[in-house]
């Protein structure tokens, strides 16, 4: 079936003919123009002359083959010179015409228009790229918003080439440099990594990258990991072999805990499912958590909040704690006894552990000022 004009308008715009002219200008002693399938010139080294219907232009269309004028052959809109059909995916989609000597310019002006295609497929895969870059964000999107379907999914993945299909995986890398967004080139490169990999689909998406992994397995996204480790970031993972729901709802939590970098540990890997904590941090509004912060915390110093968060972070290990510390395991357990004192909280009992951890979380997504510190 024939295309359109308006159709073929997609392959060469006004703005990508300029280009290729103003590009080749420079090194041609002719004149160079570009027109479009209707046989208007779109680009031109005379600014004056774009806009307006090439007679030679439209005949070579219309016949589909080049079109030659000499002198004395010329016609209003004409001038001697060669006229040469632009072809993309085996259509006429414009001309391009080099005015002079018709002995002089012919091959210079075919040699122009394999040059010209050239461009207009680079320009075709950087659009294509865009796009797919596009869609697989929408995909996240829905994800995260929850507002993405079973049905839904599978017909997005499958219109971006990599039908995926369950059960899956999420996973987001952020950048190890806390408090800062991933650099375009850092990204980049890490995209480039799960580039081609099978079953994977990612993009840049709110500060991360987000990667969807089909046919999960807890196998899989070791190997995932494994293969993009050399990438400098940290991964929060979600669960293997999830369900589409369960898919959304670990894209959901992401969505809360990846614009709160504060509450996220510093280890390279860690699971979705260990950060319940945080979750509950990044959720409560900044009053309650400096309400928290100020009613466990107020009352100690920062060295016994160091301890305390030594402690917890050691699974309440005397031996561990007093090691990493560098202090005798006696002086710790003062310092746990002087926390209890002043908190009436007893780290090394669950709940009072869960509270502290809680209070020690909610203090990091506080202002510096409001962060409660004590003399005692």
């Amino acid at each position: 079936m024939k295309s359109s004009p308006d159709e073929d308008a997609a392959y060469i715009t006004a703005e990508l003919a300029q280009r290729v002219v103003d590009q080749v200008i420079p090194s041609l002693p002719y004149n160079v123009n570009v027109m479009d399938a209707r046989g208007r010139i779109i680009g031109s080294a005379d600014k004056a002359r774009v806009g307006t219907t090439h007679a030679g232009a439209k005949e070579a269309l219309r016949r589909n083959r080049p079109v030659v004028i000499h002198r004395g052959e010329e016609s209003p809109g004409t001038k001697p010179g060669v006229n040469i059909p632009l072809y993309i995916d085996d259509r006429a989609v414009g001309v391009v015409g080099i005015t002079g000597d018709p002995r002089e310019v012919e091959t210079t002006a075919k040699v122009l228009v394999l040059t010209i295609e050239l461009l207009i497929r680079q320009e075709q895969h950087r659009d294509d790229l865009r796009w797919r870059e596009a869609a697989i964000r929408d995909v996240m999107s829905g994800l995260a918003n929850g507002t993405m379907t079973e049905a839904r999914l599978l017909t997005m993945l499958h219109d971006i080439g990599s039908p995926l299909r369950p059960p899956w995986n999420i996973t987001a890398a952020i950048t190890t440099h806390r408090g800062k967004a991933w650099s375009p080139s850092h990204a980049a490169r890490l995209l480039r990594h799960l580039d081609g990999m099978a079953n994977v689909v990612a993009a840049e998406y709110g500060g991360a990258v987000w990667i969807l992994q089909g046919s999960s397995t807890g196998r899989s996204v070791a190997i995932l990991l494994r293969g993009i480790g050399s990438v400098d970031a940290r991964f929060i993972v979600g669960r293997a072999e999830a369900t589409t729901d369960q898919l959304s709802l670990d894209a959901q939590r992401l969505r809360v805990l990846l614009p709160r970098p504060e509450l996220l540990p510093d280890r390279e890997e860690v699971r979705l499912s260990a950060l319940q904590g945080e979750l509950a941090v990044a959720f409560q509004p900044p009053d309650v958590s400096e309400d928290i912060a100020g009613q466990i915390l107020g009352p100690l110093s920062a060295k016994l909040i160091d301890t305390a968060s030594t402690f917890l972070s050691n699974d309440l290990s005397i031996s561990h704690t007093s090691v990493e510390l560098g202090m005798h395991r006696n002086t710790l357990v003062q310092r746990l006894e002087r926390v209890e004192a002043l908190t009436g909280l007893n780290l090394r009992r669950f709940d009072d552990a869960v509270a502290m951890r809680l209070a020690i979380l909610a203090t990091r997504t506080l202002r510096p000022a409001t962060t409660p510190r004590s003399s005692r």
